[in-house]
């Protein structure tokens, strides 16, 4: 069964669903044929088998995989990943959090955001104190070596997320973010880890 599908540039080609797949190249692959909007859902039958690339619990592992990447290029220099950039960012907007408050608003288990803090710790990006109030509670904050440190590779950061969006036009991303979102919210619950709304 032939389907409409549409590149990276505008131009629709009619091809298969075995076909959709990146073409390998030697650096970079070739764009992506994507399906018009809609077309999968009122091609296939309910419960009829997909292929990979029609599958978008797929898709949004692959765009994380590439965005991981776009991220290492521009910080990796720094041995910072963007669990750890992102850790960074939240106690420097929100100083003083206890350990299991940062994991809530990263989106990540306590056993891997006290990975994630020991490595910053031992780095001098981040400090432990006890809560003087509560000797169990350890409250999380910035050093000024941290807070410099995200600061000055603020531009770089953001420069991986506007690459990851740069095929879209300026009313697609502001959709795609808030479809995103949309989605999260729906299925906050069924997350490994607890996500605190914003």
């Amino acid at each position: 069964m032939k389907n409409t599908s549409r590149t990276r540039s505008g131009s629709t080609n009619s091809r298969s669903t075995a076909d959709r797949r990146p073409a390998a190249q030697a650096k970079r692959p070739a764009a992506v044929a994507i399906p018009a909007a809609g077309a999968i859902a009122a091609a296939l039958p309910a419960g009829e088998h997909t292929t990979l690339w029609d599958r978008p619990g797929f898709l949004v592992r692959r765009l994380h995989q590439i965005h991981v990447s776009m991220f290492m290029e521009d910080l990796g220099d720094e041995q910072v990943t963007p669990i750890q950039y992102g850790l960074l960012s939240i106690l420097v907007d929100m100083p003083g959090l206890d350990q299991f408050s940062v994991a809530e608003e990263l989106g990540i288990d306590r056993a891997n955001v006290a990975d994630v803090l020991k490595r910053l710790e031992s780095r001098k990006l981040v400090l432990r104190v006890v809560d003087p109030h509560n000797k169990r509670r350890k409250i999380c904050l910035p050093t000024r070596t941290g807070t410099a440190f995200v600061q000055k590779y603020r531009a770089r950061m953001q420069r991986a997320q506007e690459r990851l969006l740069e095929p879209l036009s300026v009313q697609e991303r502001r959709t795609f973010v808030e479809l995103m979102l949309k989605l999260i919210d729906a299925n906050n619950v069924y997350g490994r880890a607890t996500l605190r709304p914003s």
